[in-house]
């Protein structure tokens, strides 16, 4: 996918730099040359503009990105700004960070529909992984639907390791099963190229689910 990234600090350097390490186009946007350059060599591609320019801003490739997202959350003006631009240039998805409910209010009556706050999503996302032990990263899809990576707890170190029957006891998806850093299973591959046979679960085991969060709780408790 194509990716617009205004806004190059943390948050947007973050998502950058972790969209292009995904094989993904990602151009990252910043008024800063310093910050530009010292970004150059980790994000596929970068340019030095004033995205509050109309006229600069119609350099950014509008209708070839498939999402633009306006990283800025700690300049109110300078968000809302670029976002209301981009909605008046016909960009067809944006998604702006927002630092308040205010932000977030005026963001809504632009028209932007899509908006994150990240202190807000990191701060969830660690509560909800303190309270859910082996849990190693926890990825939401929505409210209640989730992806975790997460340590096989021991009172499955042993057993045969069968994805079907899993869901039918779980209700919960095994997306790979990882050992050593290698994906063992996939659920995105053929089961005639894995190799899976009689594999069993071993301590260090790794599964990456997908489920209800209700569904996550019930399995990790046994």
């Amino acid at each position: 996918m194509n990716f617009v990234a205004i806004g190059l600090g943390n948050f947007g350097a973050s998502l950058a730099k972790t969209l292009t390490t995904m094989g993904h186009d990602v151009l990252g946007v910043d008024i800063s040359s310093e910050k530009v350059e010292f970004f150059k060599d980790v994000i596929a591609n970068t340019v030095c503009l004033d995205a509050t320019d109309p006229h600069t801003l119609k350099l950014l490739p509008l209708k070839e990105a498939d999402v633009f997202v306006v990283c800025i959350g700690d300049d109110f003006g300078v968000s809302v700004k670029i976002s209301a631009l981009l909605k008046k240039l016909g960009v067809k998805k944006i998604i702006s960070r927002e630092s308040s409910s205010i932000h977030l209010t005026v963001l809504n009556s632009l028209g932007v529909q899509h908006t994150i706050n990240p202190e807000y999503e990191s701060a969830r996302v660690l509560a909800q992984t303190l309270t859910l032990p082996g849990i190693l990263h926890l990825f939401s899809i929505t409210e209640t639907l989730k992806i975790v990576d997460l340590a096989v707890p021991g009172f499955m170190v042993g057993e045969k390791f069968s994805p079907v029957s899993f869901k039918e006891h779980t209700h919960l998806k095994i997306v790979a099963l990882k050992r050593d850093n290698k994906i063992l299973y996939s659920s995105s591959q053929p089961r005639e190229d894995q190799e899976i046979g009689d594999l069993l679960y071993l301590p260090d085991d790794i599964l990456v689910l997908i489920g209800e969060l209700r569904d996550i709780r019930k399995f990790i408790r046994g």
